[in-house]
């Protein structure tokens, strides 16, 4: 049934044309403007990315078809410079070039990234007051409070000492980092046991194998068993709030995103009873520093950052916060990328045997499970698969906030305005296109070069960001990462069902973390014999 109104009907005729002139009015008044803008700007200004519709700018194109929107970058725009990109109102430095991007992410001084996790706490977690000032002492670009000089403030800072935490426990040869690999393996048995018990043959949802049963043996390892006590729904939830994240920076009007700040609430909720609980049965203060891992805390990385906080006056619902950024950072690059692999791999069966013989030489499952985790994360194949599936899905914006005035390439970017790199771009260079497999495609052997084009591809690989932001659990994630799939490679056959049509990436997606598939998929499990 069609409801016709005098203004639905001025809209068919009239209405219409003139609806279509005003369109058109703006977006060559924005013309004008950008031209105008673009002979009259600072010649020490990196150029601007033309655009045409007043206010959203290059907004739409980089959160749609972003690799569409480089292309066309890549032809209109100076190569090698940084560029300005005009995007809801604000103006913000870009960077596309694999070789300044390693040049920015190394200038600490002038460009400060702590800045942005205070909007990140500001904006999406909505952290009371006092606990935020008090988290922001020692930020760099923070001015210190009015009783502390700057040198007493910055040896209060909290980002060193979490760093020094992370670097004792999960980086490469630790111990930490070896028994929460081998923690993750044995609780990715069970959960895989769990799903195929005595069953020859069983189909499994990808997602509810991956976002549930990956997600729960990942955050045992880092938040204890008991976790999933309390908050049985949070796998769920992570990604109801992931929808929204970056919605959420990018001041979208908040009625738009109740689902995704309800999960949010619910995520939140969840971590503070956990806490509670784990106060109550195993005092953080009580328990030696020499204690990795503990049920109700989990890593001793977690059970440090909730002391240190509370030993700052930090209320309940600040610490769950802090443990949320954990939370995220932990899941929202690593379950994704899995889901990828196996999309991947499934859909190239021919890589299968392969992949199987090599994972055969790390794994074994007689008489215990035992992994040789520098083998097995070296594999050359594997390897490749891993760099290529990170290439593709990652989507994660290595940002900075200019802190005082910076020349790059011979322009200046200006104090307060913030810098984005994003990963898409970098990972879609020319360096890794292939004359028979294009970059925006998925090969499994792209990585599997020596000497100076393995370098080449390197050099503009960036999925865990750079500089003084590098990935702090990309050692755990990638133990995880080969484990899972080596795991499921060596003890059952797979094939992949795309019932509800082909998997593909999730729209706008663009710089939160790896990109979701944007449906669900089925994998038929068959155990090998």
């Amino acid at each position: 049934m069609e409801f016709v109104t005098p203004f639905s009907q001025w809209l068919q005729s009239e209405g219409s044309f003139a609806l279509g002139a005003a369109v058109v009015a703006a977006a060559v008044c924005t013309v004008v403007l950008y031209r105008g803008m673009g002979h009259s700007q600072d010649p020490k200004d990196p150029p601007l990315v033309p655009y045409t519709i007043p206010w959203l700018g290059s907004g739409l194109a980089f959160a749609g078809d972003f690799n569409k929107f480089m292309k066309w970058i890549r032809k209109v725009m100076p190569p090698e410079v940084p560029y300005r990109i005009y995007m809801g109102g604000r103006t913000l430095y870009f960077i596309t070039s694999p070789r300044l991007y390693a040049k920015v992410v190394r200038i600490s001084k002038t460009m400060s990234f702590d800045l942005l996790e205070r909007e990140i706490f500001i904006k999406i977690f909505e952290m009371e007051k006092g606990d935020l000032e008090n988290f922001c002492i020692g930020m760099q670009g923070m001015p210190p409070p009015s009783n502390m000089t700057q040198e007493q403030a910055d040896e209060i800072a909290f980002a060193p000492r979490f760093m020094k935490h992370y670097h004792d426990n999960w980086y490469s040869q630790t111990e930490g980092l070896e028994f929460s690999s081998n923690k993750f393996s044995f609780e990715w048995a069970k959960h895989l046991q769990s799903i195929v018990g005595d069953k020859d043959e069983v189909t499994v949802s990808l997602r509810t194998l991956i976002e549930h049963h990956f997600f729960w043996s990942g955050t045992t390892v880092h938040f204890g068993s008991r976790l999933q006590d309390v908050a049985p729904d949070m796998a769920e939830q992570l990604w109801q709030f992931e929808e929204g994240f970056l919605k959420l920076f990018q001041d979208h009007p908040r009625w738009l995103l109740s689902g995704a700040l309800k999960a949010r609430d619910q995520i939140i909720v969840g971590l503070e009873k956990w806490i509670a609980l784990a106060e109550e049965k195993a005092p953080a203060a009580s328990l030696s520093d020499d204690l990795i891992w503990e049920e109700y805390w989990g890593s001793i990385v977690l059970r440090q950052r909730v002391k240190m906080l509370e030993d700052r006056g930090f209320s309940l619902n600040s610490k769950a916060l802090h443990q949320f950024g954990l939370l995220w950072a932990l899941s929202a690059n690593t379950i994704p990328v899995v889901q990828w692999i196996l999309i991947y791999i499934l859909r190239n069966p021919e890589v299968l045997p392969r992949l199987r013989e090599e994972a055969a030489t790390a794994i074994s499952f007689e008489p215990t499970l035992t992994i040789d985790w520098k083998t097995l994360t070296n594999l050359p194949l594997f390897l490749s698969v891993y760099r290529e599936a990170l290439r593709l899905t990652v989507s994660n914006m290595t940002a900075r906030v200019v802190i005082d005035d910076t020349e790059v390439e011979g322009y200046v970017l200006k104090k307060g305005h913030m810098l984005i790199a994003p990963s898409q771009a970098l990972h879609m260079s020319p360096v890794f296109d292939h004359p028979s497999h294009p970059v925006n495609e998925f090969w499994a052997e792209r990585f599997m070069v020596e000497g100076l084009e393995r370098s080449k591809l390197l050099n503009s690989w960036r999925p865990f960001a750079g500089g003084t932001t590098y990935c702090t659990g990309r050692y755990l994630a990638a133990g995880e990462i080969f484990s899972t799939v080596g795991m499921l490679l060596l003890k059952y056959d797979m094939k992949l069902e795309e019932r509800n049509g082909p998997i593909k990436y999730s729209p706008g997606r663009t710089g939160t973390s790896a990109i979701r598939p944007d449906r669900d998929g089925s994998i038929i499990l068959t155990k090998r014999h």
